[in-house]
Parts: C-alpha cells; sequence; structure tokens
C-alpha cells in the first residue's frame, strides 16, 4: 500500500507537470485503469462527471479519489498534494513573471497548442472509459444535444451539466 501511495504521488506530480488546461483524464486512465487497475473504468467515468460537475479542476478530485481508494485519507491526502504542488508553483511563478511571459508573441502560439493538445486528450479518455455494452441512444442523444448546445448555442456547461443530470435521473 505505502508503495503505491508513493507511486500515485510521483504519478500526480508527473501529471500535473505535463497537463495544461485539461488532458489529465487520460493521463489518469492510463495509469489509473489500465497499467495500475487502482481503480475501473466505471470508478474514472464517476470520478470525473463528479469533477466536472463541482468547482475545480476534475484532477485534484480523480488524484484525491484514487489515493483514497489505495490507502484511505492518508492516501487522498497524497494523491492531492502530488497534484496540487506543480500548479500552486507554477501560479506563483505565472504570478510574478506573468506581464511579461505574455508580451511574447510565442506564448499565444504556446497556449494554443496546449489547449489542443488538451482537447484530443479529453476526448481520448472519453472515448476510453466508453463500451458498447455501456452506451445506449439515451445516452447518444444526451451527449449529442450538449455538443450542438455547447457548440452552436454557447449555453453554459453549467445548464448543459443540471440538464444532463435531470434527464438521466429521468430517463436512465
Amino acid at each position: 500500500m505505502i508503495a503505491d501511495i508513493a507511486h500515485l504521488f510521483v504519478i500526480s506530480l508527473l501529471i500535473s507537470s505535463v497537463t495544461f488546461g485539461g488532458g489529465s483524464q487520460a493521463l489518469f486512465y492510463q495509469y489509473g485503469v489500465l497499467q495500475t487497475g487502482w481503480i475501473s473504468k466505471t470508478d474514472l467515468s464517476a470520478v470525473l462527471a463528479f469533477g466536472y460537475a463541482t468547482p475545480g479542476p476534475a484532477a485534484f478530485g480523480t488524484a484525491t479519489f484514487i489515493g483514497y481508494k489505495i490507502g484511505g485519507i492518508g492516501g487522498a491526502v497524497i494523491g492531492t498534494i502530488g497534484i496540487f504542488i506543480v500548479p500552486f508553483l507554477a501560479s506563483f511563478l505565472a504570478g510574478k513573471y506573468l506581464k511579461h511571459l505574455l508580451s511574447d508573441p510565442r506564448a499565444k502560439h504556446f497556449v494554443q497548442g496546449i489547449g489542443l493538445a488538451a482537447a484530443g486528450l479529453v476526448a481520448a479518455a472519453a472515448f476510453g472509459v466508453i463500451t458498447i455494452e455501456t452506451v445506449g441512444v439515451w445516452h447518444i442523444i444526451i451527449a449529442a444535444t450538449a455538443l450542438v448546445g455547447s457548440l452552436k448555442w454557447n449555453v453554459n456547461p453549467l445548464v448543459i451539466l443540471l440538464a444532463g443530470l435531470l434527464v438521466g435521473l429521468i430517463l436512465l
């Protein structure tokens, strides 16, 4: 158990070091589900859904959840600390040097590239946890409606999440 918690700490540091603006889900899927078996696909789906429905980055909740599954409260604390250290330090440094960084034209391209890569990783994680046996017609309708509502009409993501929750509770 201690070796798993230490491993989670290192993985959390790695994930928080290389995922900017999203994408941690794909890495948690790779490490937490496929490589280590700490959690199942269903667990990851549930924790990500909960993470997106609550304030703050979903990565923090995912690391905390995996830590709790591995080692209870102590594991949750270690997972949280591991995922939080790098963004905290990066935010501290960015706050100090942000004006200088944003004046560099390469920064705009960096942010765009990272954002697109993160979007691809989020999609990969979504397709990784979905299995044909668990997807029904209503699931596809809800997902398609959320996609269209978000892209075509710029519906607030919170409204989409709440509508999906209500439809899921009523129909599924």
